[in-house]
């Protein structure tokens, strides 16, 4: 018997609050948030799309990051292995640095 009271009074609040009867959206008084919604929308989407984006782009960036530093270490290892003399050495890693 107690479940079958709270689930009326459950079911029963919102009715009983609508003092009118017609419900708060035929009174205007959610006018102003129905017409910004959309703007509110608009915002939530561009910030998704940038959030992508930076993320994307953050991907990229480190991948590039990784892969000068394989070009480096293998330029390492060439010079040390004296398969390439100074100079060669010296204008590679000034290319591979810009």
């Amino acid at each position: 018997m107690k479940r079958i009271v709270s689930l009326g009074l459950l079911i029963g609040t919102p009715a009983a609050a609508d003092t009118n009867g017609y419900g708060d959206m035929m009174n205007w008084s959610f006018g102003m948030g129905m017409m910004f919604g959309p703007v509110l929308w608009l915002i939530v989407l561009g910030l998704v799309v940038a959030g992508v984006i930076w993320f994307v782009r953050g991907t990229h960036q480190g991948v590039a990051q990784q892969d000068g530093s394989k070009a480096r270490a293998e330029l390492d290892l060439r010079f040390a292995k004296g398969e390439i003399d100074a100079d060669d050495y010296a204008a590679r890693k000034k290319l591979l640095e810009s």
